[in-house]
């Protein structure tokens, strides 16, 4: 399925495709999580009111489980690139998270 290019370089094995997929994910995961797939209206809105909302740590933390579990995809995998575009994109997250508390 995912098979060596002949180059030495894996198929999806680039630091900006972990790092916006992390980003992404991240993003959808935590609007689930607080609005429970309702609708799609005012997004910014809908993530100023997570950021300020008292259980912002608890939805930021499970958001980023789907990361984590990608993230040993990647290392099992080794797409090295991918996986530390992934672990910068959760490492800026948790950034959200510190200034938060």
């Amino acid at each position: 399925m995912f098979e060596d290019t002949g180059e030495g370089k894996l198929k999806f094995d680039n630091f900006f495709l972990g790092l916006f997929g992390s980003f992404f994910m991240t993003l959808v995961c935590l609007y689930l999580a607080y609005k429970g797939g309702k609708s799609l209206d005012d997004l910014e809105a809908t993530y100023k009111a997570i950021y300020e909302s008292s259980d912002f740590v608890n939805l930021m933390i499970a958001s980023l489980l789907p990361s984590m579990f990608l993230f040993f995809f990647f290392y099992k995998t080794e797409r090295w690139q991918s996986g530390k575009g992934l672990i910068v994109a959760v490492l800026l997250s948790m950034v959200l998270v510190v200034l938060n508390v």
